[in-house]
């Protein structure tokens, strides 16, 4: 509901925007205009009130959770404490083991480095790279490199994605010892994303994944976006359009949104295992907007998720992705955007069947599942 009040509000002011030069326009035509001039008045006026008084119905309501928030925290006797939630003790954490998944088309100038700066990571245990269907030497040089090379024949980022989640649930000697639960980190095939960038490392996302169930990365952050780089005004900004509209389809009156989002299409993320295995069953986005698919499925789910910054570098290779141009990045955004406002929440049944778009899920991972539900 929150969204389409928002879409209604922003088509609202642009009606009432477009009103303005549409009446001088009329004005300057030498038939009498007069009585079609007077109606668009009106409905100018009208909705410059509607907008106003909405404005003057939000402050007002802010006003009063404000208001509400205080007067309860006073009369449940909530004491103010210096801990703040999940803190730990001093202690260093203890260091938790993860598997890399790397997708990957076309990616020879980059994937050397790129295995070779995850596998050397502190606590990884494996790397994966889902090769999808590349024509060079990509799973060539991956092997060489230490990594452990998946085919993903069905063309597409989110298919590639969920063959990286499905592979990386059969390492089972990854997890976070401090909690026994297995993390992954699923990253996109470029040196774009540092990974031993603080605090952008492996390191980094899984100590932040023990206090959410997933982490994701943000490229919006100044300072850390190397100029040149694909970020530019375009995808900046469009990425924290997206991510708005995301959290207004789960909204949080106090946090402004289930969860604080700024980039829907950083690749850069961590999740625990039980996690994984609880969305793996309803992802089924096989293209370009699989990133956003992922975050809509896991709010849905209820699970936790946070940013988390990271230094981003210029390409190496050529976009496969909505960076290949500003028409591209506007087809997958508008596809994102479609993707959030239509998506209809569903519990899956372990088997989906021949019409799912993505592959079967491996028995042992299945066993995972249902003894997770259970």
């Amino acid at each position: 509901m929150a969204r389409f009040l928002v879409l209604a509000v922003i088509v609202l002011a642009l009606l009432g925007a477009a009103l303005h030069p549409l009446l001088f326009v009329l004005n300057l035509l030498p038939f009498d205009s007069r009585g079609l001039t007077s109606v668009l008045d009106i409905a100018k006026s009208f909705i410059a009130d509607l907008l106003a008084w909405g404005l003057i119905g939000l402050i007002a309501a802010m006003g009063t959770l404000v208001a509400f928030g205080r007067w309860s925290r006073r009369r449940s006797g909530i004491a103010k404490s210096s801990r703040s939630p999940g803190a730990g003790s001093a202690s260093e954490p203890a260091q938790g083991r993860m598997v890399v998944a790397i997708t990957a088309y076309n990616e020879a100038d980059a994937i050397t480095g790129v295995v070779k700066d995850f596998s050397t990571q502190e606590g990884v245990v494996k790397t994966i790279v889902i090769d999808n269907n590349s024509e060079d030497a990509t799973a060539a040089l991956a092997r060489r490199a230490g990594a452990t090379v998946i085919q993903e024949t069905r063309q597409g980022y989110g298919y590639a994605c969920l063959r990286g989640l499905e592979e990386a649930l059969k390492v089972h000697a990854a997890d976070v010892v401090s909690s026994r639960l297995t993390t992954r980190s699923l990253v996109e095939l470029n040196r774009r994303i540092e990974a031993g960038a603080s605090p952008s490392s492996v390191a980094s996302a899984w100590l932040a994944a023990e206090e959410a169930d997933i982490v994701v990365g943000t490229r919006v952050v100044p300072g850390l976006v190397e100029p040149g780089s694909q970020m530019d005004y375009f995808f900046t900004w469009g990425n924290i359009a997206v991510s708005a509209l995301l959290r207004l389809r789960f909204w949080d009156s106090q946090f402004l949104g289930a969860a604080r989002l700024s980039d829907v299409g950083c690749t850069y993320r961590a999740i625990r295992r039980d996690a994984v295995l609880r969305i793996l069953p309803a992802l089924e986005v096989g293209q370009d907007h699989f990133s956003p698919h992922m975050m809509l499925v896991a709010l849905d789910y209820g699970l936790s998720l946070i940013e988390i910054p990271i230094t981003f570098r210029r390409r190496i290779g050529t976009s496969k992705g909505a960076s290949r141009s500003m028409w591209k990045g506007l087809r997958v955004g508008l596809a994102m955007m479609w993707h959030i406002m239509t998506y209809q929440p569903r519990r899956p049944v372990l088997d989906r069947g021949p019409r799912s778009l993505a592959p079967p899920v491996p028995e042992d991972v299945a066993a995972g599942i249902a003894s997770g539900r259970s």
